[in-house]
């Protein structure tokens, strides 16, 4: 009985933690570069923290990104200043919540500034394991599943 319950524990944190947000990372031109493959993080405080001090330099209004919760949205943001030839600005990270940070007003600036945004109607980028009704659903699906294996 009681491996059944430590049993589903471990396996519902799993769960949580294989649904968790996974967005590309990376600060800086040289991280961020197209011909090479940027890593996928798990989205947490920290990293939306990261990107949204990034965005900062271009964007206004960028604090209700920061703040806690239980979506996610992914967001790629490159500049290039008017005369280069190359990317002066590159970011790729988390923010809080489904708002396109895109949609944002932005400071003046001398050039080009490319800026897209992943959420997909909280199907791909909403955290599930966050979800109070997918938490349940999932927590029943694996109790039944314990049980039918336990017995």
């Amino acid at each position: 009985m009681y491996r059944g319950f430590a049993f589903i524990c471990v396996l519902s944190v799993w769960v949580s933690y294989a649904l968790a947000t996974e967005c590309p990372h990376c600060i800086g031109v040289p991280a961020c570069r197209a011909n090479q493959t940027i890593p996928k993080v798990t989205c947490t405080p920290a990293i939306v923290n990261q990107t949204v001090i990034q965005l900062s330099a271009h964007f206004k209004n960028v604090s209700e990104f920061m703040v806690s919760a239980s979506t996610y949205s992914c967001v790629k943001v490159v500049f290039r200043q008017q005369g280069f030839q190359d990317d002066t600005f590159a970011v790729q990270g988390c923010t809080a919540g489904s708002k396109s940070v895109c949609k944002q007003p932005t400071f003046d600036f001398n050039g080009s500034l490319n800026c897209s945004y992943v959420y997909n109607g909280g199907r791909s980028m909403h955290n599930p394991a966050q979800s109070p009704f997918t938490s349940a659903l999932l927590s029943v699906a694996i109790i039944i599943g314990a049980m039918v294996i336990s017995s």
